[in-house]
């Protein structure tokens, strides 16, 4: 039993709650051991005393290999002591055997929130000029940080599309980078008098201006109002006229921007693939 402040014995029934979902707070280090396990013995004290020294930015959650066989077998626990650290639900480091103190500190180092992680957490939590203002000190901090720059471009986007493909290219093609490059090619070309191409569209038949319907669906979705915009793109596919790829190629772009977890984006592919075959 642990006595730590910042350790805590976990078994499979609440390891999803406690490390998976944790870790995507704060860094959550899981020793694999066992009571038998004499260089278990060894490094749990010392963990737990690294550990809590961080004063709880990096949490320890100790599992019992013996008595949670399905979580070795599901993390590959090949020797104990095994220690893996979570971060955003995710392995991102791991040693095995015990280890003298010097390496222990490194490991948690490594994994540890840096400044400029905790500024970023803060700009999450912020709007307008405030987060943009601590994300701009995350950068001066660590200039090549992902999230930060990413957070700040996302913010940028629509003021300044220059800055904001200047703060993702460094990081393409990471998804998120180039969402926000979509987006920003969107804001530039993309907008026109959406009223205006509306009425002519009514006015007319709804096949008869393929390249009518692109513009718009384009302008609909720099302006942010995908679920018109994606009805115009799709029926510029299905109408198959000249612009028929333009529109297509419009469409994957805003799957990209969007993600697969957008339910407009989980209606609109097989429509999408229905239009094409």
């Amino acid at each position: 039993m642990s006595h730590s402040s910042y350790a805590f014995d976990v078994d499979a029934a609440g390891f999803q709650s406690a490390v998976l979902d944790r870790s995507h707070e704060v860094p959550v280090v899981v020793d694999f051991w066992a009571a038998w396990c004499g260089p278990c013995r060894t490094l749990g004290p010392m963990l737990e005393e690294a550990v809590d020294a961080r004063g709880g930015s990096v949490l320890l959650a100790k599992v019992d290999v013996d008595a949670n066989q399905s979580l070795a077998q599901a993390f590959r626990v090949q020797g104990i002591p095994q220690v893996i650290a979570v971060r955003d639900g995710k392995v991102v480091d791991q040693f095995t055997g015990a280890q003298p103190l010097a390496t222990i500190e490194a490991f948690l180092n490594r994994i540890s929130p840096t400044e400029a992680d905790r500024a970023v957490a803060q700009a999450r939590m912020l709007e307008g000029a405030g987060a943009i203002n601590v994300l701009r000190t995350a950068l001066e901090l660590e200039p090549g940080h992902r999230d930060a720059a990413l957070l700040l471009a996302e913010h940028l986007v629509d003021e300044d599309p220059d800055e904001a493909l200047a703060l993702v290219t460094a990081h393409r093609p990471d998804p998120a980078a180039e969402a926000i490059v979509t987006r920003v090619e969107l804001t530039r070309d993309g907008r026109g008098d959406i009223t205006a191409m509306r009425a002519r569209l009514e006015a007319g038949e709804p096949c008869e201006d393929g390249a009518l319907l692109y513009d718009l669906g384009r302008a609909l979705a720099a302006a942010g109002e995908y679920d018109e915009a994606f009805e115009r793109l799709l029926a510029a596919v299905e109408c198959r006229g000249p612009d028929r790829e333009r529109a297509r190629e419009q469409l994957v772009a805003l799957f990209t921007v969007l993600g697969d977890d957008d339910e407009r984006v989980r209606a609109a592919r097989p429509r999408l693939a229905r239009a094409l075959f």
